[in-house]
């Protein structure tokens, strides 16, 4: 069964790292506890890991991470949903294998069974990180390997830095750069119109002299008529 598991992890980072569209690293500390691991010296982990990103929505993200443990030996294989819940602030939720090359935990292991013991254990783990750059983010996550009376579990913090957050950002920076400027048109001159000379002041028309007063015509004489006397009749003919 786990080596069905350790095929489709596999076949998981695979395909994420064919078609990636982030590649990056993160440096994370674990802190181990369980029955496994109980008389341990050491129980921390400083692990290093490359993570490879396939988007699968806006705000889905499918992260395959493979990390190499130093302090106590583990080698965690995991794949994980990443769902962004805000522009900074997403939830992860996976599964992995970790193969443990801790001493303690193989003698631990030998006691379980008289069987070689396994120490490949396949386990989820789920978290949050918060992107502090375009580039840069903070995550916890908590890995839950194995339960019962010989548990195993363990919670680690670190951080994790994207290449292609940083190409981004530059490509970005670089367009914006390159981008032509848009040269506004040249405002034509336009030539002020010459300025329109007064027209000139008219003459007044010469005052016209008033018509000569014409004399009234003279007054007209109308003759009066002698009157004419009646002989009288003592002077009659004979």
């Amino acid at each position: 069964m786990k080596k069905i598991y350790v095929l489709l992890l596999v076949s998981v980072l695979g395909t994420s790292s064919i078609f990636a569209q982030g590649f990056g690293a993160s440096l994370n500390y674990a802190i181990w506890n369980g029955a496994m691991i109980e008389d341990s010296e050491t129980t921390g982990s400083t692990i290093i890991s490359l993570n490879y990103t396939q988007n699968l929505s806006k705000n889905m993200h499918l992260v395959g991470s493979v990390g190499y443990g130093m302090g106590f030996g583990i080698l965690p294989l995991k794949a994980d949903l990443n769902y962004g819940i805000t522009n900074k602030l997403s939830a992860n939720l996976g599964m992995g294998i970790y193969m443990i090359s801790d001493d303690t935990y193989e003698a631990n292991a030998k006691g379980q069974n008289d069987e070689d013991p396994s120490l490949n254990e396949f386990g989820t783990n789920l978290g949050l990180s918060y992107q502090l750059t375009s580039a840069l983010s903070l995550g916890f996550n908590y890995n839950m390997i194995k339960s019962g009376d010989y548990d195993f579990n363990g919670m680690q913090f670190g951080l994790a830095y994207s290449f292609a957050g940083k190409s981004k950002a530059k490509t970005n920076k670089k367009k914006s750069k390159t981008k032509k400027k848009v040269v506004a048109p040249k405002k034509k001159k336009v030539a002020t119109p010459k300025k329109v000379s007064a027209p000139k002041k008219v003459a007044a028309p010469k005052k016209v002299a008033a018509p000569k007063k014409v004399a009234a015509p003279k007054k007209v004489v109308i003759p009066t008529e002698k009157k004419v006397v009646a002989p009288s009749s003592s002077e009659s003919p004979q």
